[in-house]
């Protein structure tokens, strides 16, 4: 899995910022980024939040549709957690939960 690796407060400082950033633009909070807890692995106790490709060009709202790219904020939002060249590849194991035997 693509994406950044952020501590909780990290985390909860995006999804406010893109949140403030629909509501800038007269929308409602229609999107936020997915924010997962590290189980397991190196980064166990911090939180992933996915941004693959795919998501960044994912449309969101408007005629013709929006990405989150489009937004005037993202870059912003985004380089407050490194950049896109701070996304790192995870196995999706370290944010799965397992049930105890």
């Amino acid at each position: 899995m693509i994406g950044f690796v952020v501590t909780p407060e990290q985390a909860q400082s995006v999804t406010e910022s893109v949140a403030a950033a629909q509501i800038a633009h007269g929308s409602p909070v229609f999107w936020q980024p997915g924010v997962y807890p590290i189980y397991t692995g190196e980064h166990a106790g911090d939180c992933f939040i996915p941004c693959d490709n795919e998501t960044l060009s994912t449309p969101l709202i408007g005629n013709p549709p929006q990405t989150p790219q489009d937004f005037p904020e993202f870059a912003t939002i985004i380089e407050s957690i490194g950049g896109l060249e701070a996304r790192i590849d995870i196995p999706a194991s370290d944010i799965t939960l397992l049930p105890e035997p």
